[in-house]
């Protein structure tokens, strides 16, 4: 049996026959492979199991010498592990053939198909892209809240409604793989760096001719698209991902399927099919496709349309290989957080009422509205869309359109289908970052996803229909799927604690809920505590407490499983108590004359009833005298110049309770013993001693006459003797300390 795409009827004959070359019909009428909607000199052939077999590519290029055939390879290569699945799935069967680009398409179609052992040929059709501009504006993102406030042209409501999600379920897990299949995902990018995997194995991959596999070229459509989907949030910077997580190192990750990239050497058309079974092989369980194929004119895509659906082509075959295998080893076995993978594909710009891919039944189909509550009116439309999702209105104003993430750390808005998709992608990671694990499937998911839309909430242009109802986040978390009786739901939890936090602890509790596997309630937590915040999922519940938010005092959380079951967590949080000096410090010597510093151990001064770390702060009075710096809790005084400051040491701890001491640093050259200053002197000569002594002094003037002595006199480092010359005449003096003796200058 041979089908024809779509030239050809389909012709058939003996089954007995094993190995036949089949009759072929011309259909009549148009022939709707246009060239222009074609990639030239490009084609796929699907063999029959006995010929793939059996294969030789120098036989099959012999016999098709007329069209000129260079070369022919397999358009999924052995895939390894997953040969064996690759080969139940007829993959193995799909060649692809470059030819001789002067062949007219007609007449390598019927070249092609006359040849031993084919059973359909597909023409690969040039891909276009599903944005409809490419002006950069700085993100302001409405679609994922819209209260209103922006304006006239922004309604209330006209959003996905996923803040309730990240508050009450999750903003997105890392266990939870996206194909982006589109231009490549910049992995430097600012709020996506970490999120994207790098190119290799199991990784990102480049299928574009003229490129090497692991070269993971940013694009500035696939930036966007991926950044809808996994932008990091809560990092400080840049805008937010539906499921970029919470804790600003980013939620789902996103795997860059490139089948868009400048190159030198045309497409061979088959890159999106090999990157979406790429993808089911190594860990995505959601393919966001931001494109589709080229056409001229309404009718020719409702043409394609058609034949896309009653023809096999290796996209097809692809589309139903991911979605049949993805999150599953070799073996059929699960391991991802899904069984089965969902194709979201975007619906297409052209205002038109067809479309492939989007007509083929088992992907989801997305169509545009704008901040308005109205459906775009550059999006297709139809009972095969399956869902609404924010892709901008048809006004030349930027910001009501949608903002993410573009090369080069930049921000930028952009319309259309394209950004549309990857908001039904991210509401579905989010979904499979809740609810996902052993036994959850993609019908699951696209029955809640699908299930949890709002019907009538968007308004459509005269005369369109669509198939699905507007994205709803929380509405799809929220979706039951079916009555029965209530679930014996269960609560257990490792704490053996006795849930007295101190006020400055930050504490997480988990707790395992038994009971809920079949059932999926959803699971929420509220307290009448600040500084409670909660990770949930249908089996397990991370309470996190951070006392330092709340006042001391005693306080509940509650998990609930939907109306079913609750669990309360009373918990208290204690008095705290400030620090205590327990050692005051002695006053410090640095030596200036040299450059060697005073290391002050801080935590051996002050300690904690609460056996909190403390922090310090210190001060100097004159910062001429040392330059202070800290090695944990050590204070490092280096020596700047001579003289005498005030040190202030203050310990605190979380809440910023203090307790403080002050000490005296003598900066001097500590290599001698005595320090005379200053010398000149105008009234008060100072005699400082490099320890506690006594010391006996004699001042003489030039007539050699005695002006002043004192006998034992004590004298230290930190209260020297100071000799009162105020009334002396200016002139020479000779100072005697001991029997040292030193001149003097008196001005």
């Amino acid at each position: 049996m041979k089908n024809i795409l779509p030239l050809l009827f389909l012709a058939v004959l003996s089954a007995a026959c094993t190995r036949q070359e089949l009759a072929v019909t011309p259909r009549s009428g148009e022939n709707h492979l246009r060239p222009q909607s074609v990639l030239p000199g490009r084609a796929a052939v699907l063999l029959t199991e006995e010929a793939a077999e059996d294969f030789s590519a120098d036989d099959f290029v012999r016999q098709a010498s007329g069209l000129g055939v260079v070369s022919m390879e397999r358009v999924f290569p052995d895939a390894g592990e997953f040969e064996a699945r690759h080969r139940a799935a007829g993959l193995h069967r799909w060649y692809r053939i470059r030819y001789d680009e002067g062949v007219s398409v007609t007449k390598a179609q019927e070249g092609l198909a006359s040849l031993p052992g084919v059973q359909t040929v597909d023409f690969p059709r040039r891909k276009v892209r599903r944005a409809l501009f490419n002006d950069p504006y700085y993100a302001y993102q409405w679609h994922f809240y819209n209260d209103g406030s922006l304006g006239s042209r922004f309604k209330k409501g006209s959003d996905i409604n996923v803040e309730p999600v990240w508050k009450e379920y999750t903003a997105g897990r890392s266990e939870v793989i996206v194909a982006v299949v589109d231009g490549g995902i910049d992995l430097e990018h600012e709020d996506l760096k970490g999120v994207v995997l790098p190119g290799g194995k199991g990784g990102s991959r480049n299928f574009v001719a003229g490129y090497g596999s692991d070269d993971i070229v940013p694009d500035e459509h696939g930036t966007h698209v991926g950044g809808t989907i996994g932008a990091i949030n809560n990092n400080g910077i840049g805008l937010c991902g539906i499921a970029g997580g919470k804790d600003g190192r980013g939620g789902v990750r996103l795997m860059s399927c490139i089948i868009f990239a400048d190159s030198d050497e045309e497409s061979d058309g088959e890159e999106d099919a090999r990157a979406l079974v790429w993808a089911a092989d190594n860990g995505a369980v959601i393919a966001n496709n931001s494109w589709g194929y080229e056409a001229e004119s309404e009718r020719e895509a409702a043409q394609f349309a058609k034949d896309f659906l009653n023809y096999d082509s290796p996209t097809k075959d692809a589309i139903d290989y991911f979605i049949e295998h993805a999150g599953t080893d070799a073996s059929g076995k699960q391991t991802g957080p899904m069984k089965g993978g969902l194709v979201v594909f975007a619906a297409g710009n052209e205002g038109w009422s067809h479309d492939a891919p989007g007509e083929y039944e088992p992907i989801v189909a997305v169509g545009a509205f704008g901040p308005d509550g109205r459906m775009a009116e550059f999006s297709n439309y139809g009972p095969w869309v399956d869902i609404l999702a924010p892709g901008g209105s048809d006004s030349d104003e930027g910001e009501e359109w949608i903002a993410s993430t573009v090369p080069d750390d930049g921000y930028a808005y952009l319309p259309g289908t394209s950004m549309a998709c990857p908001h039904v992608s991210g509401v579905a990671a989010l979904l499979v970052s809740q609810f996902g694990g052993p036994g959850f499937t993609c019908d699951d998911l696209k029955e809640m996803l699908l299930g949890g839309a709002v019907r009538d909430a968007i308004k459509l242009p005269s005369g369109r229909t669509v198939g699905g109802g507007k994205l709803d986040a929380y509405g799809s978390f929220t979706y039951k799927s079916g009555g029965g009786d209530k679930p014996d739901i269960r609560f257990t939890t490792d704490y053996t604690g006795d849930y007295r936090f101190k006020s400055h602890e930050s504490v997480t509790l988990d707790w395992q809920i038994l009971g809920n596997e079949r059932a999926r309630l959803q699971v929420s937590v509220d307290s009448d505590c600040p500084g409670v915040t909660a990770e949930c999922s249908t089996s397990r519940v991370q309470i996190r407490i951070n006392a330092l938010q709340a006042d001391p005092g005693e306080y509940r959380a509650t998990i609930r499983v939907g109306d079913s079951a609750s669990q309360p967590v009373d918990f208290t949080i204690l008095e705290n108590h400030a620090p205590r000096l327990v050692v005051p410090f002695g006053n410090e010597i640095l030596n200036a004359a040299s450059d060697i510093p005073l290391s002050v151990a801080l935590a051996s001064h002050f300690e904690d009833p609460d056996d909190e770390i403390l922090g310090y702060n210190v001060t100097l009075s004159d910062k001429s005298v040392a330059m202070q710096s800290f090695s944990g809790s050590t204070l490092v005084l280096s020596p700047l110049g001579y003289g005498l400051t005030e040190v202030t040491v203050t310990a605190f701890d979380a809440r910023r309770a203090e307790a403080s001491d002050t000490f005296l640093l003598l900066g001097r050259n500590a290599y001698q013993d005595l320090d005379i200053y200053p010398n000149p002197v105008k009234d008060y000569l100072y005699v400082r001693p490099g320890t506690d002594k006594e010391l006996d002094i004699s001042l003489y003037n030039l007539s050699g006459a005695l002006v002043y002595r004192k006998t034992d006199a004590a004298a230290g480092p930190f209260y020297p003797l100071s000799v009162d010359l105020r009334e002396q005449p200016a002139g020479t003096y000779t100072l005697f300390v001991g029997d040292r003796r030193y001149t003097i200058a008196k001005q």
